[in-house]
Order: C-alpha cells, then sequence, then structure tokens
C-alpha cells in the first residue's frame, strides 16, 4: 500500500462536501419531491420518473465525450465550470413555469450530471492524488455514503417548510456557496514545492497495469460486468421496498430498506481498513458476489425478517463496494492516464443499462410474474460476477 500524497486530506475532505451535495440535491431529492412537483404540474409521478430516466439514459450516451473533457481540461477544471451550470439548472427549476421547462431542465442536470460526480471526484483524485489514489477513493466514497442520510430527511423538512421551488432554489446557493469554490480551490491546488524529491516524482502504478494488448478486452470485460451488476443495483434502488411488500413483510419492509445505509457505510470502512491492501478487483468479486447473494435470498420461499434483512446487508454491501469499484478497477487496470476517458465509457456502459433497468423490471414483473423477474435478475447479476474471473485472468497474468 502506498503514502497518499501530501495534502490528500483536504482534497478528499472537499469532494466529500461536494458529492454529499451532488448526490443528495440530484438524486436523492428527487423523488421526495416529485409528488409536489406532479401535483402542481397536474401530471403523473410516473411521468416525471420518466423524465428522471430520460435523462440519466443521454447522460450515459454522451459521458464518453465528457471523460474526455476530464482528461483534456483537467477534471477539477471542469467540476468548477459544472458545478456553476448545475447552479443555473437547479434556479431554473424553482422558477419553471410550466411541466415542460422543468422536465428540459431536469433532462440537463441528469444528462450533465456526471461532470460533478464520483467519476469526476475519482479523475479528479488520480489527478491531485496520485499517490494511494485507491485508497483516497474509498475514503471519499466513505463521506458520499451519507448523502442519502443526510438530504432524504433534509429534503423532507424543506419541502414542507418552503416548498419544492424553495428547495431547488436553495441546492443552486448550496452549490454556488460550496461545490463551486471547493472545486475551484482544487483545481488551483499546487503540490507543495518543497515536497520531497519522491514525493514530486510521478508515482509508480500500485498494480501493473494491463498491457496495451489485452487492454481491449478487458475494458469490454469490466464494462459488461459493470452494465449487468448496475442493472440489478439500479432496479433494486426502485422496487426494493415493493418487492419485500409482495413478500409479505408489511411496514417491515421499510425498516429493512432503511438497513442497507449502515450497511454501505461499514463495509467502506472495512475497505478502508482490512482490505485496503486487496487489489481493486478482489473487491469487485466481494461487490458482485455480495449482489448476487442478495438477489438469490430473495428467491427463499419465506417471510422471514431475518432472511428480508440478509438481503439487505448482503445489497448494501454490494452497492457501496460497487462506488469504490467504479473508480479503482479502471485506474488499476489501465492507469492513470486518459483515466476520464476510461471513466465516462464505462459510465456510458453502465448508466444506459441503469436508466432502463427500473422499466424493464416492472414490465417483467408484468408479464412473466415477480418469481421470474428475480431468477431473470440473478442470472444477470451472475453474468457480470462471472465476467470478472476471466478479467482478473488477464489482468494478473504476466
Amino acid at each position: 500500500m502506498k503514502q497518499l500524497s501530501a495534502g490528500w486530506a483536504g482534497i478528499v475532505a472537499a469532494l466529500g462536501v461536494t458529492q454529499v451535495l451532488g448526490y443528495g440535491a440530484v438524486f436523492y431529492a428527487f423523488p421526495i419531491l416529485v409528488p409536489f412537483v406532479a401535483a402542481e404540474y397536474g401530471v403523473s409521478p410516473a411521468i416525471l420518473f420518466g423524465v428522471f430516466s430520460i435523462g440519466l439514459f443521454i447522460g450515459g450516451l454522451l459521458s464518453s465525450r465528457f471523460g474526455g473533457w476530464l482528461d483534456r481540461f483537467g477534471a477539477p477544471r471542469v467540476m468548477t465550470l459544472a458545478s456553476a451550470l448545475v447552479a443555473a439548472l437547479f434556479a431554473g427549476m424553482a422558477v419553471a413555469p410550466n411541466f415542460w421547462t422543468y422536465a428540459a431542465l431536469v433532462i440537463m442536470l441528469e444528462a450533465i450530471s456526471f461532470l460533478v460526480l464520483y467519476d469526476a471526484a475519482f479523475a479528479t483524485l488520480a489527478l491531485k492524488v496520485p499517490r494511494g489514489t485507491r485508497q483516497a477513493i474509498t475514503r471519499l466514497t466513505l463521506i458520499g455514503g451519507f448523502a442519502s442520510t443526510l438530504f432524504w430527511p433534509l429534503t423532507g423538512w424543506m419541502v414542507e417548510e418552503i416548498g419544492w421551488r424553495g428547495c431547488y432554489l436553495a441546492f443552486a446557493l448550496l452549490h454556488l456557496a460550496l461545490a463551486l469554490p471547493l472545486h475551484g480551490w482544487i483545481a488551483a491546488k499546487r503540490r507543495n514545492s518543497a515536497a520531497p524529491a519522491a514525493e514530486s516524482a510521478p508515482p509508480a502504478p500500485e498494480w501493473p497495469p494491463v498491457p496495451p494488448a489485452r487492454s481491449t478486452r478487458a475494458f469490454w470485460l469490466l464494462g459488461i460486468s459493470f452494465a449487468l451488476t448496475g442493472t440489478v443495483i439500479a432496479a433494486f434502488g426502485v422496487h426494493l421496498v415493493p418487492v419485500l411488500l409482495d413478500r409479505g413483510l408489511g411496514q417491515t419492509a421499510y425498516l429493512v430498506g432503511m438497513a442497507m445505509g449502515p450497511t454501505q457505510v461499514l463495509v467502506r470502512v472495512i475497505d478502508a481498513t482490512l482490505w485496503r491492501g486487496f487489489h481493486p478487483l478482489s473487491v469487485a468479486l466481494i461487490s458482485g458476489s455480495a449482489v448476487a447473494l442478495a438477489v438469490a435470498a430473495l428467491l427463499v420461499p419465506s417471510s422471514e425478517v431475518a432472511l428480508a434483512l440478509g438481503f439487505a446487508v448482503l445489497f448494501g454491501a454490494g452497492q457501496g463496494l460497487a462506488s469504490i469499484v467504479r473508480g479503482a478497477v479502471p485506474l488499476a487496470l489501465f492507469g492513470a492516464h486518459g483515466l476520464g476517458r476510461r471513466l465516462g465509457q464505462l459510465a456510458g456502459l453502465r448508466n444506459v443499462s441503469a436508466a432502463a433497468a427500473p422499466v424493464l423490471f416492472a414490465v417483467a414483473q408484468q408479464a412473466i410474474g415477480l418469481a421470474a423477474t428475480l431468477w431473470l435478475s440473478l442470472a444477470i447479476a451472475l453474468a457480470g460476477l462471472a465476467l470478472l474471473a476471466p478479467l482478473r485472468k488477464l489482468a494478473l497474468a504476466r
């Protein structure tokens, strides 16, 4: 394990603040505000969720180009400019006079969210914390894991006090007051000129990257694996509580769902301490296995709360580690050079499938029933996990 670059703590802390704000405002606040927005515009909540998915889908198509911007202009600079744009979009949503204006702004916001969230932050860490980037990524996701814990209750309170338009205006002001200056500070930060020569020299890779002759195959194995696992995570992220209710858990389903958040934080703490020397592909295998086992637990014909809690713990662990490996594995396999482009390409595969996953899950459940849909979900999770075996062999072969 490498010593972290000088000044890493301030950079990780700053990005932690912006990621909590970004994920909280862009993603976790949306379903809380949907009923209020739908009531004012006279549309169904399903239409608003459809608009949200369209934005994610378009963002997936654009993320490869966006990733190239991270490499070309520097990820911190791009995050700074994108923070200003995100603030402007939130301000526009706060005063949108009709549904169509609001919908267009939501689509634009989700489409550009890549530029201010984890992938851009991981590229920033690779640039600004070249020594120990993998540990820095883990620490960042540990902070970012509190976004839902903070923004679900905060948004619920705010919307009752100042309305949904006031919430969006507050999000705009927070991006101007926090995200914009923090990203700007990181962009302007220079390496300490008094640092020792060993610190100033370009660091050797923590793990040998995949040779160029095998990099294309490695990329596609990784990209498809991430997309398949991400499809399952995205589907259950929306349908988790309805599935648990269908299993006869009643109101306990909501308590079971709440167990996922603490599990995500706990598993990231374990990764930051006990697993910090693991190759990121090993962590990816743990993540994929946890997701597959979680889905398998739902196939056991039982309405026992303990079994449902087992699902929540396993799924939360898999989801928590997935955020880490999406940045750490590409860095380990391909190196820091061109990392933004790689992250953008991988995000494209992942986000396009994730945008469609909730709708496809609902369609499948309607057509073939819940049990068959769960079996299909397990098959997809196992396929994503299986692709990591040849990828690991390819990556470690010398």
